[in-house]
């Protein structure tokens, strides 16, 4: 075996980390503190934004000032902000944290960043809400120790993975939507303009619609699952099978000086761990998908409704007032009825769209078979990996 630094090892273990397969890497858990700073740091960002939100939104003015444009435009900007920002703020200190990891540097500057959020965003929370300093303090602190355990046993890397993925969704929304969207749009726009779905849903209390939706949510679940115990085998087979023929831009390892294919021979089989972390980023990338997919139909049906539905047309569907609408805590300048009613839309639409990707043939070839060229490639470095960096026995795995 040739002789390899700590620096390649590291880098060769942070690509199968960003690639969603924690469970590759061999040996103990490596600096934990400083891989988990990207979460930390989003997770700060989103929460001062969020605290900016509840203190525009805090009071019982907010309908009336909903009649203020220039209000709107403000509590609109913030309200994207917290959605977009702490994506960017993920990204940049990542490609930060990523040279560190690489190198075995960055502790001192992870522990004051996370000294920061577990007492200053606590005091901002404070300062603009009025609640209590110490119950956030320890709530942030928990938190953070979360995040440290997630990041520990390989859950941080299949996150930030996720959340990669769902923004690189984004670039097949064309595709996506072209080919997924006509027909649904059809059935379902019908269904928006009738009174008894206004009703039904007009009567729901929040927390209900919000089961109805994670019923659709579990139904996707479990048939993605009846899918991925076949697509299972072919993994394991391919797994036996798949050699790295040569050096290619995707390939994390360099090849030997003296020329020798380290991937020679059998490949060790996949533990179970290793089998659960494949099955779950087939699941997640599907997942993903029908998320982008729903929130599009979602935004559809809410420019609908605000362009198409009076407020007095959804009074008398609704057989009641119309009431302020809310997402996750926040206060929305949309009514709680359109948003519920195109929120259940929106979820009947994602669960369509994972039925249509597996089981039509072209649709399957673009939105699922990508994830299975994204395990190949990952397989074939595997071989190499365990060939050239592990120190421990087949079984014994860390994140």
């Amino acid at each position: 075996m040739a002789v390899t630094s700590d620096v390649e090892r590291r880098g060769a273990e942070q690509w199968f980390r960003r690639r969603g397969l924690p469970a590759v890497v061999r040996g103990r858990p490596e600096q934990v503190v400083v891989r988990a700073l990207p979460a930390v740091a989003g997770l700060m960002v989103f929460d001062l934004l969020y605290d900016v939100l509840g203190y525009l939104a805090g009071d019982g003015e907010f309908t009336t000032r909903l009649e203020n444009v220039a209000f709107v435009l403000l509590y609109g900007v913030v309200l994207l902000t917290s959605l977009v920002v702490p994506a960017v703020v993920v990204w940049l200190v990542a490609r930060r944290t990523r040279r560190w990891v690489l190198h075995g540097v960055g502790l001192l500057p992870a522990v004051l960043y996370t000294a920061a959020y577990v007492l200053v965003e606590p005091a901002v929370e404070n300062r603009l809400q009025q609640t209590s300093l110490l119950p956030s303090v320890w709530d942030n602190l928990v938190m953070a120790g979360a995040l440290f355990l997630l990041t520990a046993i390989g859950g941080g890397s299949v996150f930030c993975w996720a959340l990669r993925v769902a923004l690189r969704q984004l670039r097949g929304l064309g595709t996506m939507t072209s080919r997924s969207l006509p027909l649904l749009l059809l059935v379902t726009t019908f269904g928006f303009f009738t009174a008894e779905i206004w009703q039904a849903v007009g009567s729901l209390p929040k927390d209900r619609v919000w089961l109805v939706v994670g019923f659709f949510g579990g139904v996707a679940t479990l048939f993605l699952f009846s899918v991925m115990s076949e697509e299972l085998r072919t993994v394991t087979a391919l797994s036996e099978s798949m050699q790295v023929a040569g050096p290619s831009p995707e390939y994390p390892f360099h090849r030997p000086v003296d020329g020798a294919d380290e991937t020679a021979g059998p490949v060790p089989p996949l533990t179970r761990v290793e089998r659960m972390n494949m099955v779950l980023i087939l699941l997640l990338t599907q997942a993903l998908q029908a998320m982008v997919f729903g929130i599009l139909v979602l935004v559809l049906f809410l420019t609908l409704g605000w362009l198409a539905v009076p407020r007095k047309v959804m009074v008398a569907w609704s057989g009641h007032d119309v009431t302020p609408g809310t997402l996750f805590g926040v206060q929305v300048p949309i009514a709680a009825e359109l948003l519920h009613v195109c929120m259940l839309i929106a979820a009947f639409s994602g669960l369509y769209f994972i039925v249509t990707v597996v089981t039509d043939a072209a649709h399957r070839s673009t939105f699922y078979q990508p994830g299975l060229d994204h395990l190949k490639v990952s397989l074939a470095a595997r071989s190499a990996y365990l060939a050239r960096f592990a120190r421990r026995p087949a079984g014994v795995s860390a994140r």
